[in-house]
């Protein structure tokens, strides 16, 4: 659902955007789009707005279950603690504004839900998520297989594992390095329904990743491929945490840290097993900050 209010707006925008919303009332247009035409929407209302002011409002994955954006508003949205919240304005800053500067882009303050990483606590409820790949460029390779485990008070609760279809045949390096076949993915699912699966898996639940900036640039680009809102969850990434833990390791790979701790696994490169064996890594670098 998108929601978009406009004031003292230029009529011809009016118009475009009866093309794709419906006028409820005046200045304010409400509708089921994609992504992709939201993005587009809001990209013209902010391009031909001129001095009017717009607001947007749309269902999202995050705690809030929305977003929001603002143009040439006073009031600012900005990010707290995951949060999405509006800031109320400040003489200094609508004097600031007045003045032709970025208040907005210069006042900004998200504290990323990241910093939950130095809590000494395990999560009551978190899910630790893997992704393999047919390589390492998120626009021209694809996803081949995504593993889920849910962990309630400590306990495994679920599993989640689906390969993905594929048309091209896999590299010998990667049927090597995952153990996973060309036949494996012939009989996968589609992108799109791995996808809507694994979202209502992870639900809003915070998300425990190793490296977990190559696994979401991969979700990421395939949600958008597919049309499909961004995942908002707060993300635990087991690579930082390991690099502030322990800073004199030469190399924080998972296998690595794996031996460092101690952790049998029987393979490494499989989705459910990485997923099995970064969970033991979080929580064994969780007692090592509790222990200080």
């Amino acid at each position: 659902m998108v929601v978009i209010t406009l004031e003292k707006c230029p009529l011809a925008l009016r118009g475009d955007l009866t093309m794709w919303l419906q006028e409820i009332s005046t200045g304010v247009y409400v509708g089921q789009v994609s992504a992709r035409v939201r993005e587009k929407l809001w990209q013209r209302v902010c391009e031909e707005s001129k001095s009017g002011r717009a607001t947007m409002v749309y269902s999202a994955q995050n705690e809030q279950h929305l977003k929001f954006e603002v143009h040439n508003a006073v009031w600012e949205p900005v990010d707290f603690d995951g949060l999405r919240l509006m800031l109320r304005p400040s003489a200094e800053r609508v004097e600031s504004r007045a003045m032709g500067q970025t208040s907005v882009n210069t006042m900004r303050f998200r504290r990323s839900r990241g910093n939950k990483l130095y809590s000494k606590e395990e999560p009551k409820d978190y899910v630790v998520v893997d992704v393999e790949t047919t390589g390492l460029n998120p626009e021209s390779d694809s996803i081949i297989e995504i593993g889920a485990i849910k962990y309630c008070l400590g306990e495994e609760t679920e599993r989640f594992q689906a390969f993905v279809k594929t048309d091209a045949a896999l590299s010998g390096d990667v049927t090597r390095l995952t153990g996973i076949t060309s036949e494996d993915v012939a009989h996968g699912v589609d992108i799109e329904e791995a996808l809507n699966v694994f979202l209502d898996f992870i639900d809003y639940e915070p998300l425990v990743m190793h490296n977990a900036q190559f696994d979401l640039a991969f979700l990421k680009n395939a949600l958008e491929l597919c049309d499909m809102d961004e995942i908002e969850n707060t993300v635990l990434d087991t690579l930082q945490l390991a690099r502030k833990r322990l800073p004199s390791l030469s190399s924080h790979k998972l296998e690595v840290l794996a031996r460092y701790f101690d952790i049998d696994c029987d393979s490494f490169h499989r989705a459910i097993d990485d997923c099995a064996v970064t969970r033991e890594v979080f929580v064994s670098l969780l007692q090592i900050e509790a222990k200080r």
